[in-house]
């Protein structure tokens, strides 16, 4: 503790003469929180426990408007909610660099494509597009179906019974994306392994934030000799041997998958069988455009990306259809109307009909965006408006902000999937669920096909009821939006 302290009165009084030196920057002039000399809002932000910044967010918003500066020593944050200013900043093709706390996770994901830019970034993007092509979707979506009925069974044996939503859908959701981009199937005797993986997750994003209010922690070298740096290399080597062992059991059966596939290369939709991204990162290295070392920053990214942001959407849209017997009952309408009473399994080819399950997904990622903010380091100045924001800046797009915003949606707190049936007019970028212009979400198809195989075939099986009637947990954002309370509902079979 007497070490972490001596570093950080170090570093505080190299920032102090750095900011004295530092310019006048226009951003000082937009409103926000008042600030302390030298530090900033270091020490209310230091105050607040990290499973509420949410809240403070929402109070700050609600004070000072679209647009609000936090200050932490010489780094000043712009927080928009606004979909003109959004707009301005997503679809700026120069500006597409990710802020300075995302290195925190660096040591994690490493030049993946969440955490890349420039020319990498362009090239990584080049590799994996091919993975969320339609005609491989088609082959994802047959997976998907089998991993939902192996739910579905599952939820049977429970008899109405409660379950506790997030371990259960974040258990499928990871089996899903294993099975899917990475071609490994998660066996009975991985399931201790899975769990150790999750909770690994979970720990690197509460570890995570709280590194980012406490400034002095910032610096790598005094991070590391905290009880929370330790404690985040210990997480970090569970979630990189997980990766490792995905990467290194499709290796070793992808000769024999290559030499079934060359006796029998299609199957019934003329699509090479369970093709994953995984192959394409491995085809890339025989081709000398990765290496072993980005293949394992793309596995961790997308093992993380594509489990965790689509298991707290379909947990929460789960609670909220489980709250609204209106709405579960009109998606259970539409999906037997396109079934007409068949016994057979959902295909892909159902899911364009399902025009009103379209508009619950959308509310629901409305009301729980599982990304609710994304942040930016600027590379170039830009005007915001009448607002110039200088090269070096930080700007945080405040999602779960903007889709709470009455001006936009109108009592934003309700659960009103019509929203989306009555072609209201909106400013494009007044709902970026998936964020939006160069940098938008690569596996955005993925996910909406995911969501929507599964809450089909959840409503088709059951009638969903909340433990407690209006019950909404609180919330808590570290690297997605979470639940910080457990979910429950019964599943009643049908």
């Amino acid at each position: 503790m007497l070490v972490e302290v001596l570093l950080a009165s170090a570093v505080a009084l190299v920032i102090w003469v750095l900011i004295f030196r530092s310019e006048e920057n226009p951003l000082d002039k937009l409103p926000g929180p008042p600030k302390r000399p030298v530090i900033g809002n270091a020490w209310e932000l230091f105050k607040y426990p990290p499973d509420k910044l949410l809240d403070l967010l929402v109070d700050s918003w609600k004070t000072y408007g679209n647009r609000f500066v936090f200050k932490i020593l010489g780094i000043r944050v712009l927080h928009i909610a606004g979909p003109e200013d959004i707009e301005v900043v997503l679809s700026h093709t120069k500006n597409i660099k990710k802020s300075i706390f995302y290195r925190f996770l660096r040591d994690w994901l490493g030049d993946g494509l969440l955490l890349s830019t420039g020319t990498h970034w362009h090239a990584r993007r080049k590799i994996l597009t091919p993975t969320f092509h339609f005609n491989i979707l088609k082959s994802f979506s047959i997976i998907m179906e089998e991993k939902v009925q192996d739910l579905v069974t599952m939820l049977k044996t429970k008899k109405g019974e409660p379950v506790d939503l997030m371990p259960m859908i974040s258990d499928f959701t990871l089996y899903t994306i294993c099975e899917t981009a990475m071609g490994t199937k998660l066996d009975s005797d991985k399931t201790s392994t899975a769990n150790d993986y999750k909770s690994a997750i979970l720990e690197i994003g509460m570890v995570t934030l709280n590194r980012i209010t406490r400034f002095w922690q910032h610096n790598d070298t005094i991070f590391n000799l905290t009880s929370q740096g330790r404690k985040f290399s210990k997480y970090l080597e569970t979630a990189h041997a997980f990766a490792d062992k995905v990467i290194m059991e499709r290796k070793e059966g992808r000769a024999l998958k290559q030499t079934i596939e060359a006796q029998d290369p299609v199957d019934g939709i003329g699509t090479k069988r369970r093709l994953a991204m995984l192959d394409l990162l491995l085809e890339a290295q025989e081709k000398g455009q990765i290496d072993i070392a980005g293949i394992k920053e793309e596995v961790n990214t997308f093992m993380f990306e594509g489990h965790d942001t689509t298991a707290m959407a379909i947990t929460f849209g789960l609670m909220l259809l489980a709250d609204h017997d209106d709405v579960q009952e009109r998606v259970y309408e539409e999906v037997q109307s396109i079934l007409v009473g068949a016994a057979r399994p959902i295909t892909l080819a159902d899911l364009p009909e399902m025009k009103y399950l379209d508009a619950v997904i959308k509310e629901i990622l409305r009301v729980y965006p599982s990304v609710p903010i994304i942040g930016r380091e600027t590379v170039e100045d830009f005007m915001l408006g009448d607002v110039l924001v200088k090269k070096g800046s930080t700007v945080d797009v405040n999602i779960y902000l903007m889709h709470h915003n009455p001006a936009l949606y109108p009592q934003p707190e309700l659960f009103q999937p019509d929203r989306f049936l009555e072609g209201e007019a909106r400013h494009p970028y007044a709902y970026v669920p998936f964020s939006a212009g160069p940098r938008n979400c690569i596996g955005q198809r993925y996910a909406l096909q995911e969501m929507k195989i599964t809450l089909s075939e959840i409503i088709r099986n059951f009638k969903l009821v909340p433990k407690v009637k209006g019950f909404r947990p609180t919330l808590k954002a570290d690297l997605v939006l979470r639940p910080a309370d457990p979910i429950y509902v019964k599943f009643l079979t049908r």
